[in-house]
């Protein structure tokens, strides 16, 4: 089966387009926005104890269509739609449909809790991401009672529409040693698990860690165990060579060659656009909805040797953009540990 660097099946995006934009970008630096992070709405029907990304700001949906319709003109192939939680725009299921009729590769990342008052947006969907915590105890006491049960139930909908998902973990100071439960939902539900450190500002990566954060000795000791876990067959969605560099938070950890800004970018509510989704705020930033895409694309921050990079899906983007064999790892069986580093 065909992957993404997420572990999940690669539906809607073919590995040519991929390798061409990266080269297009890489070596004849025709940069476009392959692969772009949308951030509607910045409400959510959580609380989450530990979130800093609060507000009012929200695209209403003609935005949204005309965003969606000037990226795909300058070539993105893939958008995810993330908040906030996504699933409380109102016109989500429009929006969604919409990218899809472009053509767009389309993935959701959302706490799930939403999901089985959306089902027909499944239709449109090629993957998505779940916020899981923990066990039952841990999920709730940071995002509410009720909230575990209607995330794994979100998660279901997803799986038996034939969405792949992934459930992914963020790990705190009061959640970093129940990283197994969170293993042992995913292989009950036939998915793939993505763990990560929880930075001081989901916002903003240069942040100190903050009072949630994870100490960084139980982070290294957690991420070397799921590595363990994924040499034995076990179901996380992480590549090797990103858990290696997550097992270092919170130490500086260049990241040799960024997508940011080149291949990859993100979009906040009002339209300002960003390298990713944890560099950039609180900067003067471009805006893709008064600007127009290409334009904003053409003056976004392009970040050169970023060291404070802890999102493993963003790091995925940034070491296949830098050519890594070391994702080969678990891919080409003859390659060994030794071989790829």
């Amino acid at each position: 089966m065909n992957t993404s660097l997420s572990g999940l099946p690669a539906r809607g995006l073919h590995p040519f387009d991929v390798a061409r934009a990266i080269f297009e970008s890489r070596f004849l630096a025709r940069h476009r926005p392959f692969w772009v992070n949308i951030e509607l709405t910045h409400r959510c029907n959580l609380r989450c104890s530990f979130c800093d990304k609060r507000g009012t700001g929200e695209m209403t949906a003609s935005e949204a269509q005309r965003l969606l319709s000037d990226l795909r003109a300058c070539g993105t192939a893939s958008v995810c739609f993330d908040g906030g939680e996504p699933l409380v725009h109102p016109h989500i299921e429009d929006i969604v449909a919409h990218a899809k009729g472009l053509g767009l590769r389309v993935a959701l990342s959302t706490n799930g809790t939403l999901l089985p008052q959306h089902r027909k947006i499944l239709s449109n969907v090629d993957a998505v991401k779940v916020s899981i915590d923990g066990p039952l105890p841990i999920h709730d006491a940071g995002r509410g009672e009720g909230a575990f049960a209607r995330a794994l139930e979100g998660a279901r909908v997803a799986t038996r529409a034939g969405v792949p998902v992934a459930l992914r973990m963020t790990l705190a100071r009061h959640n970093v040693g129940h990283w197994r439960a969170v293993m042992d939902l995913a292989q009950q539900l036939g998915v793939v698990a993505l763990f990560q450190p929880a930075m001081g500002s989901v916002m903003d990566s240069s942040r100190e860690a903050s009072d949630h954060s994870a100490d960084g000795a139980d982070c290294r000791k957690a991420m070397d165990e799921i590595a363990g876990c994924k040499g034995e067959g076990g179901p996380i969605g992480n590549e090797y060579v990103c858990l290696e560099h997550l097992r270092r938070w919170p130490e500086a950890t260049r990241v040799e060659h960024c997508a940011g800004g080149r291949v990859e970018v993100a979009i906040g509510p009002d339209g300002s656009m960003f390298p990713c989704g944890r560099v950039g705020r609180g900067e003067p930033a471009p805006n893709a909805l008064k600007e127009g895409v290409a334009r904003a694309f053409a003056r976004v921050r392009r970040p050169e040797g970023c060291e404070q990079c802890w999102c493993t899906l963003t790091l995925g983007n940034c070491y296949l953009y830098g050519l890594d064999l070391r994702l080969l790892r678990g891919r080409v069986p003859f390659l060994t540990r030794d071989a790829t580093e």
